[in-house]
């Protein structure tokens, strides 16, 4: 293709937000929004045909899904799997689809372990070194807008909100078979302030938390110096909306306000409590009446809670599988994993790509994803002899199969000079001024090397190079 004839809007740095942006991929439409132009679209389709030989290569087989609202992909799948696969002789089954900017794959008959080394070779061959963690795959970026714990020792891995820990010890709880017991509490409505006024430790109490899950109430009682994952209630929950209860309704459900509250006597709604409360006795607790708290709590006693791991995972906590410590570290989400099911956002994969190989001059894309593999950029592409050199290199180049891009444009060297870098294609070929001595440069984007070449051979040269990236 001829670079005069194609869209490509590059802009200065200070007009643009992301190196997308400024190379000419992309144009915010609306907040959080882009359109992705040609450029953008010819990285996109060559990930998407690393995608379907990575797959096939996996055994999978490729389908289409309705968009439909109500229904998730993974649902829409599970459903037919569930009415057509009758035999065990059926199975494995892995399918996948490409579709609204997606890569979805579903397998049925074994684990999802296939699924996710196949989207971490598609990741690698796309230019990004993936760590797989629980809920899928992730690249480790200081930009990163999540947060991976992880343990270097047994290597564990996940997702901050999500994953689980050992909880620190706590003080020694009271001893006996006590009964709870009211007492008055004037004022006393956190943990601390009750913490002083009795002079007890935070982890003498539990800390209860009223939440709403799709419209349904529930408490959540935890370790009072631990911290609620609302992430890990709404997967317990297969809640799709959880939101903190409204002052109104706490008093309507409990009969006090929010600082009062506790687990005693509950029997309207479901009563959960973390893991680290399994076991534990005598403890404090709201007494559901303003300014009154219950010493000598016993979970599993004095209230029945189901137990589950609801704890927020803190940078220090202990490793659950093993005696090392958790570490955090930033990461960017590439592909997101649930039962036997994998997501991949080839929007975001581009942008990962294009955050991680770039530098102060633009982008530096791998040949697998940048829009064309290669650049003939003749300094004049009006004077007679850079035109024939430059068409006799773009014809052989085609002939060989590279994707390249002729800039035939009526501009200064410079700027096609810095367009050529700021889109990051791999490779350039620069006619000029060594063309009278039969020579051109082959210049490589990542490494700033320049070689001379002769004319005849560049084209057989750069499929060399080629080969060898």
């Amino acid at each position: 293709m001829r670079w005069s004839t194609l869209f490509i809007p590059t802009l200065r740095e200070q007009q643009a937000h992301t190196v997308l942006e400024r190379a000419g991929y992309v144009r915010q439409v609306s907040t959080g929004r882009f359109a992705y132009l040609p450029l953008a679209q010819r990285s996109l389709l060559k990930m998407e045909q690393i995608v379907r030989a990575e797959m096939a290569g996996a055994g999978g087989q490729e389908i289409r899904l309705p968009l439909c609202a109500g229904m998730r992909p993974e649902e829409m799948a599970a459903a037919i799997a569930k009415a057509e696969l009758r035999s065990h002789r059926q199975l494995p089954q892995i399918w996948c689809q490409i579709q609204a900017g997606a890569v979805d794959s579903f397998v049925f008959g074994a684990d999802a372990s296939g699924l996710a080394a196949a989207y971490r070779r598609i990741c690698e061959r796309c230019g990004l070194e993936c760590s797989v963690i629980e809920t899928g795959l992730v690249v480790y970026a200081a930009t990163g807008e999540s947060v991976v714990a992880r343990c270097e020792q047994c290597g564990y891995a996940a997702d901050l909100l999500l994953a689980v820990s050992k909880a620190s010890d706590s003080a020694p709880d009271a001893d006996g078979d006590l009964a709870p017991e009211e007492f008055f509490t004037p004022g006393s409505k956190t943990i601390a302030a009750i913490a002083e006024f009795t002079k007890l430790p935070e982890t003498a109490q539990m800390k209860s938390l009223v939440l709403v899950a799709d419209e349904v109430p529930v408490l959540a009682m935890l370790r009072g110096d631990h911290q609620l994952s609302e992430t890990k209630l709404r997967v317990i929950l297969g809640a799709k909306d959880l939101r903190p209860a409204q002052t109104r309704e706490i008093v309507a459900w409990f009969g006090a306000g929010a600082g009062s509250l506790g687990p005693v006597g509950v029997k309207n709604m479901r009563v959960l409590a973390d893991l680290a409360l399994k076991g534990r006795r005598n403890m404090i607790a709201g007494a559901n009446k303003d300014d009154y708290h219950l010493k000598n709590v016993t979970p599993g006693e004095d209230f029945h809670p189901e137990h589950f791991d609801l704890r927020q995972a803190f940078p220090g906590d202990g490793c659950a599988r093993c005696s090392g410590t958790l570490q955090t570290e930033r990461a960017i989400e590439i592909a997101h994993a649930s039962t036997n099911a994998y997501r991949l956002d080839l929007e975001r994969l581009l942008s990962s790509v294009a955050e991680l190989h770039a530098d102060k001059d633009g982008l530096r894309l791998p040949p697998a994803t940048a829009p064309f593999e290669a650049v003939i950029t003749p300094v004049n592409y009006a004077e007679p002899a850079q035109r024939a050199a430059a068409d006799q290199i773009y014809g052989e180049c085609l002939r060989a199969g590279i994707d390249v891009l002729l800039d035939d444009r009526e501009e200064r060297p410079g700027v096609k000079f810095k367009d050529a870098d700021l889109v990051g294609i791999p490779y350039r070929i620069t006619i000029g001024k060594k063309l009278s001595e039969g020579l051109v440069e082959l210049v490589d984007r990542r490494t700033r090397a320049v070689e001379d070449v002769r004319l005849e051979s560049a084209a057989t040269r750069l499929e060399r190079f080629l080969r060898i990236r």
